[in-house]
């Protein structure tokens, strides 16, 4: 059986100066190799070279645009212009096109389906923005051209349930179907050990520290638990805008003794973290998925999440709470709750379950069978 030809087009994916870039479509193409041919062509906006670059087996084009004004309707039409002449000298070369992160790619998806008839496309969504209504008011120009990707036939796939009901409130049409094909997590990096016997209890959060994370709820209720429960630690992990204003309300609140800072870690350095940490905390005021919080699950450690965006897809009492609130008494009986009954949570059940279901090979079935659908329809 001959497989699928399969043209990737994305905005993000790891790249020479930023190895982690979209490193979630990357995972996503990994568990199609086993029945796609995978191309990628990553379009960026600057002053970088074009190059061919092969990233796990994957051919990765990467092609730099220089639009005439730093502008988004300019670059706009600009990929738009790359991207027909593309499909025009290469469309013979593959069997579906698949944009990931739709705009501004896909602004004129309508119009390519029509020209290259002989092509299906498909569109793969992650993008949190959503969520925000890209901070455009409707009517908006700008906004009516990003709704546009969506008002036509071409299938929608989202990573949660919660992304692609934001996106059918963004364009106004609550009957746009979606399809789910979740992230998944790389199972030979991510996966159980039992925890190490310890008096300290530890609470972790990775994150790139912005005010979507909101990390000072974490370390506030950490500053009320300590009172009672001297034994426990707060680890953050990750850089980012709030650094300083994070490490200064630890000082202020006199935690430094229970607060570790890590700064940004790489990779195969969060397994390590996690596997040495007793529950993992995403305090965030909103997750399109949150792979690190699967990730957590994946090494058998608990999360404790906002109940919000793509972490009900997946955290239940099982393996974690979700925390209605972000008031910070909320937090602080959640943790200890989760403390005092820790040993009623079952490890090695919680990384099984996850890897079971998040593994690469698993979504990327699921995957294969919606674009076989496709291609077949």
């Amino acid at each position: 059986m001959s497989k699928l030809r399969v043209l990737h087009i994305v905005p993000w994916f790891p790249n020479p100066k930023n190895n982690i870039e979209g490193i979630f479509i990357l995972e996503h193409l990994k568990g199609l190799n086993k029945y796609c041919q995978n191309k990628v062509l990553h379009i960026q906006f600057g002053k970088s070279k074009n190059e061919t670059d092969k990233i796990s087996t994957l051919e990765v084009d990467r092609v730099t645009l220089k639009p005439i004004l730093n502008k988004w309707i300019f670059k706009e039409k600009k990929t738009t212009q790359f991207i027909t002449n593309y499909l025009s000298k290469n469309q013979d070369n593959y069997d579906l096109v698949i944009f990931h992160i739709t705009y501004p790619n896909a602004i004129n998806i309508t119009k390519l389906v029509s020209k290259f008839s002989a092509l299906k496309f498909c569109l793969m969504e992650h993008w949190s923005a959503y969520h925000a209504q890209f901070n455009l008011p409707k009517g908006n120009k700008g906004r009516q051209r990003i709704e546009n990707i969506f008002n036509n036939d071409v299938p929608l796939f989202t990573v949660s349930n919660a992304l692609g009901e934001d996106i059918k409130q963004f364009i106004g049409n609550t009957n746009k179907p979606y399809t789910i094909i979740p992230n998944c997590i790389n199972e030979n990096e991510f996966n159980y050990k039992e925890k190490a016997n310890s008096n300290e209890f530890t609470f972790t959060s990775i994150n790139n520290w912005s005010s979507m994370k909101n990390p000072f709820v974490l370390i506030n209720a950490l500053a009320i638990l300590i009172k009672k429960h001297s034994n426990f630690k707060l680890v953050l992990a990750g850089d980012g805008q709030l650094m300083p204003q994070m490490k200064s309300l630890v000082n202020e609140l006199n935690l430094s003794n229970s607060v570790q800072f890590l700064g940004r870690i790489q990779k195969n350095d969060v397994v390590n973290v996690l596997h040495h940490s007793n529950v993992y905390c995403q305090s965030s005021n909103y997750e399109t998925f949150s792979v690190i919080c699967l990730e957590a699950l994946a090494t058998g450690t608990p999360v404790l999440a906002t109940n919000i965006g793509g972490m009900r897809d997946f955290i239940n009492k099982e393996n974690g709470r979700l925390i209605d609130t972000l008031e910070i008494e909320d937090w602080v009986s959640n943790m200890e709750n989760i403390y005092l009954n820790y040993n009623n949570f079952n490890k090695r059940k919680i990384s099984t379950n996850c890897i079971d279901k998040f593994n690469s090979t698993t979504v990327g079935e699921l995957y294969y069978k919606q674009l076989q659908k496709i291609v077949h329809d």
